[in-house]
């Protein structure tokens, strides 16, 4: 709360020879894998500018390998530094056994090519065969209670919404729980019920972060929806194809940076590195745990952006089956509601991959009441209950 995308262009500022980079430096894309992606090319070309003939970067996810990938192609030297033993930060493609095959590869990360178009990752996609499957948003299978409201009423209740967000922020911003529970207090024309089912589902969903930490004037999450695909075989095969040459040292954890106006040496894992410069592309909450350590600490300016920005809470589970016995949607797009507060989507893999398979994307508190303290196999099966409570539920 407090941040604006001025505050994610401050934290992405160069200093000295170094330059943080990704989703959380985009000022109109954070929380895309593509808006990563191009936060890293937008860093690499800042190195690129400065000259700079040898260039550590921090970070093997989408940035990282953007920013790595534009350097190696301008002939830059470039070494591309991963505390875990794979790539893809939060794109995450696994294998997961399948009956009547031997693994089937399902997304425990980012999951959408967003935004069509305006998706640099697209073509590269398209370039290397991918298939690619689109999504229809605006048209879920809708299960469970309480019951979804439509998607007329749907649209009414957000203009409804961003009307009385611009009354109340006329004078300054403030928590977007302010709002909506004035909305709540106060429905007409609607009824309570319409409210609190597109609040869920419009704007907890996509942000997973608790309304009073949310901006009213920007905690909604646009550009989502029109022309969003997904990768048959994950996105894994996009990265990988991206950071094919690439010096990648894995396992390599950055645990001090030290910058200046001359060089930056880095502290890891495995020893000691110098560069002319350095990209960090860590997610902002890592940052903001203090990892990697810096000397001198961060300016002034990038520490205040950090503090100002909030992570949101997303877990993301995926099943495989013997049969589909939940209900079929016919874009395969799915939303469950389990009570007030309690709504996740779905993705039903089951027709593209061959298999009986689907997502689950949980936010929030219930993404905590599954997740926390609990083994994959009790995830699974919290997951699973919630889905046979919807399907029946709707008859099925």
């Amino acid at each position: 709360m407090g941040g604006t995308p001025a505050t994610r262009t401050a934290l992405g500022r160069p200093f000295g020879r170094l330059i943080i980079a990704g989703e959380a430096t985009h000022p109109e894309q954070s929380g895309m894998v593509h808006g990563a992606f191009d936060e890293g090319v937008r860093a690499a070309r800042w190195c690129i500018g400065q000259r700079f003939g040898k260039v550590a970067v921090v970070g093997a996810g989408a940035a990282g390998i953007g920013a790595a990938r534009t350097l190696r192609d301008a002939g830059v030297s470039v070494a591309l530094l991963e505390a875990r033993e794979r790539i893809g930060g939060r794109a995450w493609s696994v294998p997961l056994p399948a009956p009547e095959a031997s693994t089937v590869v399902m997304e425990l990360g980012a999951n959408w090519l967003q935004q069509g178009g305006r998706n640099t990752l697209a073509p590269v996609a398209e370039a290397i065969g991918c298939r690619l499957v689109p999504t229809n948003f605006h048209r879920p299978l809708e299960l469970g209670h309480p019951a979804a409201v439509g998607e007329h009423t749907t649209r009414a209740v957000m203009k409804a919404l961003h009307a009385r967000v611009d009354r109340a922020t006329a004078s300054g911003d403030l928590p977007l729980a302010d709002v909506v529970d004035a909305f709540l207090a106060d429905p007409h024309p609607f009824d309570r019920h319409a409210v609190q089912r597109v609040v869920d589902s419009e704007v907890c969903l996509d942000t997973g972060v608790p309304l009073g930490e949310l901006s009213a004037r920007l905690g909604f999450e646009a550009g989502v929806g029109a022309g969003d695909r997904w990768i048959v075989g994950g996105y894994r095969a996009v990265l990988e194809a991206l950071a094919t040459g690439t010096d990648i040292r894995l396992g390599c954890a950055v645990t001090r940076i030290h910058w200046g106006d001359e060089r930056v040496e880095i502290e890891h894992t495995g020893g000691c590195m110098q560069a002319d410069a350095a990209i960090v592309t860590v997610p902002a909450a890592v940052l903001q745990d203090g990892r990697p350590g810096f000397t001198p600490p961060l300016p002034t300016d990038q520490q205040h952006a950090l503090a100002l920005l909030t992570t949101g809470r997303v877990e993301k589970a995926a099943l495989v089956f013997g049969e589909r016995w939940w209900p079929r949607s016919e874009d395969g797009y799915i939303r469950i509601a389990d009570g007030p507060g309690r709504i996740s989507e779905w993705l039903d893999l089951s027709d593209a991959l061959g298999v009986p398979a689907i997502t689950a994307i949980f936010v929030g508190d219930w993404a905590a009441e599954l997740w926390d303290g609990q083994d994959d196999a009790s995830v699974a099966a919290g997951v699973a209950r919630v889905l046979q409570r919807a399907t029946e539920s709707a008859g099925r």
